[in-house]
């Protein structure tokens, strides 16, 4: 995956955010208003699910919503449309391959589990780098 000096952004916006979940709406209300504005994206709220889980995931699962620690989001948007997003929290990370699948029968009425799921179904690429934590980068190409 490209990194996020290898294109001229149309959008940047380079945050630290708190571990507290009453930042959240904030966040990512501030990310998809930035996206709106570019000509590129008509669908920033489907952005902006995404990075709301992937916040949600940071804060509430990598840093236990300790406001100590902090989560770092990167958000870019090229010239050419391609979207590029980056969530590292200051956690223990996990295992992508051992989370349940919540499509399956006995995990359909859970009301947890769905967002990275959700994140791979709406998202190009999806990756995951353990390094002081877990940063998860996303990438979406401009159709």
């Amino acid at each position: 995956m490209p990194g996020p000096d290898q294109f001229p952004d149309v959008f940047r916006l380079d945050k630290v955010i708190p571990s507290d979940p009453a930042l959240l709406d904030g966040a990512v209300e501030e990310i998809t208003a930035g996206l709106r504005h570019t000509a590129h994206w008509h669908d920033a709220e489907d952005i902006g699910l995404v990075v709301g889980e992937a916040l949600a995931n940071a804060i509430i699962h990598g840093n236990h919503c300790d406001p100590e620690k902090t989560v770092q989001v990167f958000v870019t948007v090229n010239e050419h449309g391609d979207l590029v997003v980056s969530v590292k929290d200051t956690g223990s990370g996990f295992n992508p391959g051992r989370l349940p699948d919540p499509t399956a029968p006995e995990n359909l009425l859970a009301s947890h589990g769905r967002g990275i799921f959700l994140i791979r179904q709406l998202m190009d690429e999806v990756d995951f780098k353990f390094d002081h934590g877990t940063e998860l980068r996303m990438q979406r190409k401009k159709k």
